[in-house]
Order: structure tokens, then C-alpha cells, then sequence
């Protein structure tokens, strides 16, 4: 039988890691061409890569969170958009993978820290509740790029995806 906390950890890392109907966050992004990254499809309001690094973004500011630290929260909605469209070359955009998948390793190493009833500093509420929004935060992009990518022919990613 599992503890509450091994629920609790298992239902954070499920939207990041895919678990259930989530999918595996960290592969989302694999195979795809630079070019496709910054491709802006029609009717779409942001490109794969806008849609990453505002997963990236969000993860650095839970991470501050966690480490007690006072992020200054975005004044607007499109405040927590940065960054440029598209890449501008290969090596770029392999750079901004690393950044990617490290956020999400940095995310799920916040949630492996266990503590979960315990409040945070700043926000008041438990790390859990933070945790939970970030791994449907997460998933949620993660959603829209995966709609992005068939959009653009290119899903899934080598080693499969949510395709049944």
C-alpha cells in the first residue's frame, strides 16, 4: 500500500513525466525539426517553441518559489510569454531543449523534495497545491504542442505518443 506522500508524489510527476492521459512532457519536443519549432500555424496564437519557453518560464518561477526566493510575478497574462518565436538556427534550438528539459528536471526534483503540506513563504499555500497546478500547468502546453506538432505532420515524437 502507498503512503499519502507517494500518492502525492505520483500525482505531481504524473502530468510532467505521463502518467494516465498525460504525456511524457520531456519527449514532446524530441524529433522535431528547428524550422518546425518557430513555424507559426494557422489559427494558432503561438509557435511550439513560444509555447515551451512559456513552460520554461513558469517552471524557473515555481522553482524560485521553492527555494524561497521572490520572483516577481507578471503584471499581464503576456508577461509569461518571453522569448523569441522561432529559433534562429539548429544550435539554437538544441540549446533551448537542454533549457527545457532541465526545467522540467528541476520541477519534478522540487517535487521528489517531499515536504508537501509544508506552506510556502510567499504564496502561503502548500508546496503541494503549487506542484499540482505546475504538473497540469505542464501537461496542458504540453497538449497544445503535441496539437501543433500533428498540425504540422510532425507527432508524434520518435518513440511514440499519444497516437491510439
Amino acid at each position: 500500500m502507498s503512503t499519502l506522500e507517494e500518492v502525492v508524489l505520483a500525482t505531481l510527476l504524473g502530468g510532467v513525466e505521463g502518467a494516465g492521459a498525460h504525456a511524457d512532457s520531456s519527449r514532446a519536443l524530441d524529433g522535431l525539426d528547428w524550422r518546425l519549432a518557430g513555424k507559426v500555424v494557422e489559427g494558432a496564437p503561438y509557435t511550439v517553441m513560444q509555447e515551451a519557453n512559456h513552460i520554461i518560464w513558469w517552471n524557473g518561477y515555481t522553482i524560485a518559489l521553492f527555494r524561497g526566493e521572490t520572483p516577481t510575478p507578471p503584471a499581464h497574462a503576456v508577461d509569461g510569454w518571453p522569448g523569441p518565436a522561432a529559433p534562429a538556427s539548429d544550435e539554437e534550438w538544441q540549446a533551448f531543449l537542454r533549457a527545457y528539459k532541465a526545467s522540467l528536471e528541476a520541477l519534478k526534483g522540487a517535487a521528489r523534495e517531499g515536504r508537501h503540506a509544508e506552506p510556502l513563504r510567499k504564496e502561503g499555500r502548500p508546496r503541494a497545491d503549487l506542484l499540482r497546478a505546475m504538473g497540469q500547468h505542464v501537461s496542458y502546453h504540453v497538449g497544445q504542442i503535441a496539437l501543433l506538432r500533428r498540425m504540422m505532420g510532425a507527432w508524434p515524437p520518435p518513440g511514440g505518443g499519444d497516437t491510439w
